[in-house]
């Protein structure tokens, strides 16, 4: 008997988490319950999912619409045979009934209490509702046949009853009928016949019985023994076997054990010896192989190198062949070079003809020309310095000028602001007092002095101002120009004495490659006359060594120091 305590909608159809409770069964109290609600409440929806619950949730449920199938679940508190059961359906194609813990059970736990009735019958059994009774009544207006039977197939549900019988009476005819020729159990009655005529021929007697049970135990025994002393004489054969298998190799631990005596006294290898043998074995692998490797190559070169033809006067001319391309790689960089190196050099002419027109030079002068005598450059540094002492003493005298009208505008507002004759005699003795503090000072006296020393440096600013011309017409020409210092004028007199050592090294370089050049020209033509006319390529690479001889030359020049004096003399001018 099979028994529901409690109903749990978990996931199913618009309920979630919602559990119905039918309490334990009170003794002496009617086991019934009744649930009623108004329309749309969830009637129906908790009337299918006991049915999911005892026979699994349909493949096409129409309670999926708030839950989707994957999470639909179903559960309840059943009382069946008298255990309580905790037991869950899920939407699963197999194994949909779980247990505690979520574990798979059978479906035979509910099926076999159910008595193997199915779903359609379960629910036109137990499961009436409106739809159900309408089905039923039609079955009576359709149906033929005796007034009980349309009853009983109303009450029950259980529609086309008349078929049933009728196909049980066909059952029933297929086992035994009356004058029949055959029939099922007049076949089982032959069968049977059969068996037993059989059965007499096996019959044996007890006796014979027992002595066949008695050769059987003997036999048994004697098996036994043959088996055991099959598995010695296998064991021993296998000894044997193993024995002539290490026959060959006990000559070998012979000659071990012979070779080890004579090592007696040799004292033990490092454990960590058999460590790295096989690292070692492996090692000697790998040379071996590169040694053969290597004999392989140096046989292929040998045959290479014999078969090479050595030309002598090629031979004896490769190092010039090679000179003459490292030439000829100079020459196409210098030539490659060229035209920026000549871009560079009429920018920095065009600088150095800037500079010596505003200097009224000629553009011919030489560097040397423009360079000032320490006589002058000392007068034009004396009177820098006379310039800035006489700046300093005017400054001074202006500050004074200026201190001097301030207290006498300070005094004036005194004067005009005092109205007592006491207030104006005290200003004026005030004044007084300021007046002879005044005509204390001499103020006066250094200026005339100053006047005269004014007029002396006039003149001998004109007459050294002539002195520097052309290099300017007046003293802010003079103060606007850079006057080198002493440390500077030597480094410039070091620079140009080693320009002109420089000049004259590259002079003897100039004179060496234009006789190296004769020479490469000599060669050319004993080459010329001992292999014959000389091709397109060689007299390309020839012209290439000369050109590249002279750029090289060119540069050198380009970069004397003279020309570097040069051009730092324009730029400080």
């Amino acid at each position: 008997m099979m028994r529901i305590n409690r109903l749990d909608l978990t996931r199913y159809g618009k309920f979630t988490d919602k559990h119905i409770d039918f309490g334990p069964v009170e003794p002496g109290r009617p086991d019934l319950h009744i649930i009623y609600g108004p329309n749309e409440a969830g009637k129906s929806t908790a009337l299918s999912a006991f049915l999911d619950l005892l026979f699994g949730i349909e493949s096409r449920s129409r309670y999926d619409f708030l839950h989707p199938y994957s999470t639909m679940r179903i559960g309840a508190a059943l009382d069946i045979g008298g255990v309580a059961r905790e037991l869950v359906r899920i939407k699963k194609p197999q194994s949909s009934l779980l247990g505690p813990g979520d574990q798979p059970i059978g479906e035979h736990l509910i099926l076999g209490e159910l008595g193997g009735v199915e779903r359609d019958v379960y629910c036109a059994m137990f499961s009436l509702d409106d739809d159900t009774l309408e089905e039923g009544g039609k079955s009576i207006l359709a149906s033929k046949g005796d007034l009980g039977q349309l009853l009983f197939s109303a009450s029950t549900g259980l529609a086309a009853l008349s078929q049933t019988l009728v196909e049980l009476r066909s059952q029933a005819d297929g086992l035994f009928k009356l004058r029949a020729r055959s029939s099922e159990i007049g076949d089982l009655k032959s069968r049977l016949s059969d068996l037993k005529e059989r059965k007499e021929q096996i019959d044996t007697l007890a006796t014979h019985y027992r002595q066949m049970v008695e050769a059987k135990k003997r036999s048994l025994a004697h098996y036994d023994e043959a088996m055991a002393d099959r598995t010695r004489t296998q064991l021993r054969l296998d000894e044997i076997k193993n024995l002539l298998t290490a026959l060959p190799r006990l000559a070998e631990l012979r000659d071990i054990r012979d070779s080890l005596a004579e090592l007696q006294d040799v004292p033990e290898a490092p454990p960590s010896w058999g460590n790295e043998l096989p690292a070692i074995h492996q090692e000697d692998i790998e040379l071996a192989v590169k040694r053969e490797t290597a004999k392989a190559s140096i046989a292929e070169l040998e045959k290479g190198l014999n078969a090479i033809a050595v030309d002598d006067i090629a031979l004896t001319l490769g190092q010039r062949m090679d000179a003459i391309g490292e030439l000829h790689a100079r020459y196409v960089t210098a030539e490659r070079d060229l035209p920026d190196r000549r871009l560079q050099l009429m920018e920095v002419d065009r600088e150095i003809a800037n500079i010596l027109r505003l200097l009224e030079r000629p553009e011919g002068d030489e560097p040397s020309s423009l360079m000032l005598g320490s006589r002058i450059s000392g007068s034009i540094r004396d009177l820098v310095e006379r310039r800035s002492g006489i700046d300093a003493t005017l400054q001074n005298a202006k500050r004074e000028a200026e201190e001097a009208n301030r207290r006498l505008i300070e005094l004036r507002s005194k004067l005009s602001s005092e109205a007592a004759a006491s207030i104006k005699g005290k200003a004026i003795a005030a004044l007084a007092r300021e007046l002879s503090a005044l005509r204390e000072n001499d103020h006066a006296a250094r200026r005339r002095v100053a006047e005269r020393s004014r007029v002396d440096l006039k003149e001998i600013l004109a007459q050294q101002m002539s002195e520097l011309r052309p290099w300017g017409e007046s003293v802010d020409q003079v103060r606007q120009m850079r006057v080198p210092a002493p440390s500077e004028l030597e480094a410039w007199k070091s620079a140009l004495s080693k320009a002109e050592a420089e000049i004259g090294r590259y002079s003897d370089d100039s004179g060496r490659l234009t006789s190296e050049l004769r020479c490469l020209r000599a060669e050319l033509d004993a080459l010329k006359n001992s292999t014959g006319v000389v091709d397109d390529h060689e007299a390309a690479t020839s012209r290439s060594a000369r050109e590249a001889a002279w750029a090289t030359h060119r540069d050198a020049l380009d970069e004397s120091p003279l020309r570097r004096l040069r051009s730092s003399c324009g730029k400080t001018t």
